[in-house]
């Protein structure tokens, strides 16, 4: 595993936990954490369960007993540390979005492709049971055929002034603020609902502190968006709309998806990820409303591995249900999703609603 902060937290864990409540065909050994800092990579590695520490990727590349490297990095090193991966023979799961921008995610893509082994991004929200359940919905039909998307991701850690920039507030490193951190999700988890695909996009940002202090006291410019919100034509007819933000006071993690159909609708909220709400036309007039439905018994998706009925996951089992996936879509090699191809279709959507909101005109969607 490269890196070793927040996500690199959250994938350690998935990483020892995932063959204590899945059947696997390996058995996963957290062998080796790379960091830049021998001492902070010795300590992470205490900490999260590995085996060795190492500041030499090179090196660990070239060893026989590393099969998996987890890309748990800034954005901007995405690429470097996957393509060196892929050369040296690994299967790689990467952190998103896939890349700073589109022109990165297709050469990621294209080297997965040619290097013919096993690829993923850690999307783990398509693997919280509601979300899943509600993909296995709308497939099944029932809301009819899908007219309209509706997604917001709405956190308030960056909405003091005075709260401290980081690598997330910097173009170089991050390639765009709450639009690729958020918007990402979005897109995919809409890709993963409906299996639409985006034909236009018209994007509005803004950047509402202009300036924040880092940790080391220095003030710099913040050249990324603070909000970004657009609006999509889907191919088909379908159209949709997205917004996400660092910048909605009381909204912490406020990540929810509607999907409207010719027969009912389908909503989920991450704050709420074990539950999922769905309307439809065939209730009886005096009884129609939104139900909810608590995604926690054991025909749904993942909760059978889990607790008994009703038992609530959280944020770090969408982790471990995404590893485990992952890990047995190598027996027999199964493309595995979300892969790269996902990822270069996401990167796609985020490039050109950011080329929107600069030149403020619709702006077609690479195909």
């Amino acid at each position: 595993m490269v890196g070793h902060a927040f996500m690199g937290r959250a994938h350690a864990n998935a990483f020892r936990q995932v063959g204590r409540f899945f059947d696997l065909p390996f058995e996963v050994t957290p062998r080796v954490v790379v960091g830049r800092d021998p001492d902070r990579a010795e300590a992470a590695r205490r900490q999260l369960g590995f085996l060795e520490s190492s500041v030499d990727l090179a090196a660990v590349l070239e060893r026989d007993d590393v099969s998996i490297v987890d890309v748990a990095t800034p954005n901007d090193s995405h690429a470097e540390i996957a393509i060196a991966a892929l050369k040296a023979g690994k299967h790689v799961l990467c952190e998103k979005p896939l890349a700073l921008n589109l022109a990165q995610a297709k050469r990621m893509a294209a080297l997965a492709k040619k290097a013919k082994m096993q690829v993923g991004l850690w999307h783990n929200y398509r693997r919280c049971p509601a979300a899943s359940l509600a993909q296995q919905m709308i497939k099944r039909g029932e809301i009819g055929k899908v007219r309209q998307v509706r997604a917001v991701y709405l956190q308030d850690w960056l909405s003091d002034a005075k709260a401290l920039g980081s690598w997330r507030t910097k173009q170089k490193v991050c390639g765009s603020g709450a639009h690729g951190d958020l918007n990402a999700h979005l897109i995919d988890m809409t890709h993963f609902l409906t299996g639409l695909r985006f034909a236009e996009v018209s994007g509005m940002e803004q950047t509402f502190v202009k300036r924040r202090r880092d940790a080391d006291g220095k003030s710099r410019s913040v050249d990324v968006d603070d909000a970004l919100a657009f609006l999509a034509r889907f191919e088909g007819g379908a159209i949709g709309t997205f917004e996400a933000t660092r910048m909605a006071p009381g909204r912490k993690n406020y990540n929810q998806i509607e999907v409207n159909g010719t027969e009912g609708s389908i909503r989920w909220n991450l704050e709420r990820m074990n539950e999922l709400e769905l309307f439809r036309f065939d209730a009886p007039r005096d009884g129609q409303g939104f139900r909810r439905i608590m995604c926690m018994d054991e025909p749904h998706p993942y909760a059978a591995n889990w607790w008994p009925d009703g038992h609530i996951l959280g944020y770090e089992h969408t982790f471990v249900n995404t590893l485990a996936d992952f890990l047995r879509s190598l027996r027999g090699r199964k493309v595995f999703s979300p892969n790269f191809d996902d990822g270069l279709r996401v990167q796609a959507v985020l490039d050109a609603a950011l080329k929107s909101a600069k030149t403020r005109r619709w702006v077609k969607v690479s195909s």
